[in-house]
C-alpha cells in the first residue's frame, strides 16, 4: 500500500518533470456512505506542460481512517466531464508514478474534456480566428483567463469559469457546465453556456462542443452588440 505522503510527493515530481504549471491543486478527504475508509480526492485545475494542457481532472484514492496510506492498490481519475471515471491498478509507488505520467502525456481523457482542455491552450487566438472567419470584426479578444470558482466540488456540479477581455476595455464572465438528461427519455446531454456582461446574463445551450470557439465568439459579439450598440443609440 502507498503512503499518502508518497502520493503527494509523487504528484509534485510528475508536475516538475513535465515542467508543468498548475492553476490549483486541492486535496480533501470524503467519507463514503459505506465502508471503513476515506476517499482522498486530489483535484487539479489548469495543468499546462510543454506538450499537454488539461483543464481539470481528479485523482481519487481509498485510504485508511488515520489518513496514512491507501487501502487498495488502485485509483480512479476523472476521464471526462460529469463523473466519467477510469480505474487503474498499480503495483507500487513507481508503477503509480508511471501510470499518472502516462495519463498526462498521452492525454488519456474523454472527448469533451479534451476539447475544453484544447480551448484553454490559446483561447484568445482561436476565438479571434473563428470570429474573423465569420466576418465578426467589431471586437477583438485580448485575453481569456481560466478562473475556476470552486477548486473542489462534486463532479456533477463542476463549472468551467472564464474571464474574457474584449478590446482591452470590457470584461465578460463565461461559465460552461454539462447538463445530463434523462436516459430513459432518450434525451441528449447538452452544455450550458452562461455569459455575464455588466448587469445582463444570457444562458444558452448546445448539444456539442465541436464548434466551441465560434459558439463562444459569436455569442460574445451578440451580447456586446445588444448592450453597447443599444446604449450608443439611446
Amino acid at each position: 500500500m502507498a503512503r499518502i505522503s508518497e502520493i503527494e510527493e509523487l504528484l509534485k515530481e510528475v508536475f516538475d518533470e513535465e515542467k508543468g504549471v498548475v492553476n490549483s491543486v486541492e486535496s480533501i478527504y470524503e467519507s463514503p456512505e459505506e465502508g471503513d475508509f476515506l476517499k482522498l480526492v486530489i483535484s487539479i485545475h489548469g495543468l499546462v506542460t510543454e506538450d499537454t494542457t488539461i483543464i481539470h481532472t481528479k485523482f481519487i484514492f481509498k485510504v485508511d481512517l488515520e489518513k496514512r496510506k491507501t487501502v487498495e492498490d488502485s485509483f480512479i481519475y476523472l476521464y471526462d466531464v460529469n463523473c466519467v471515471y477510469h480505474k487503474l491498478d498499480f503495483k507500487n509507488i513507481i508503477d503509480l508514478k508511471d501510470k499518472i505520467t502516462n495519463i498526462i502525456e498521452s492525454k488519456d481523457f474523454g472527448e469533451d474534456l479534451q476539447i475544453l482542455s484544447d480551448f484553454i491552450e490559446a483561447p484568445a487566438m482561436f476565438l479571434n480566428y473563428y470570429m474573423r472567419r465569420h466576418k465578426i470584426t467589431d471586437y477583438s479578444i485580448f485575453d481569456v483567463v481560466y478562473q475556476p470558482k470552486f477548486k473542489t466540488t462534486p463532479c456533477d456540479k463542476t463549472t468551467f469559469d472564464f474571464k474574457v477581455n474584449i478590446n482591452n476595455n470590457y470584461d465578460m464572465g463565461l461559465s460552461i457546465s454539462k447538463v445530463d438528461r434523462d436516459e430513459e427519455e432518450n434525451e441528449i446531454d447538452s452544455y450550458k453556456f452562461q455569459f455575464r456582461f455588466m448587469d445582463d446574463i444570457e444562458t444558452l445551450e448546445t448539444d456539442s462542443l465541436s464548434n466551441v470557439h465560434f459558439f463562444i465568439g459569436s455569442n460574445i459579439a451578440k451580447m456586446l452588440d445588444k448592450k453597447l450598440k443599444n446604449k450608443w443609440n439611446i
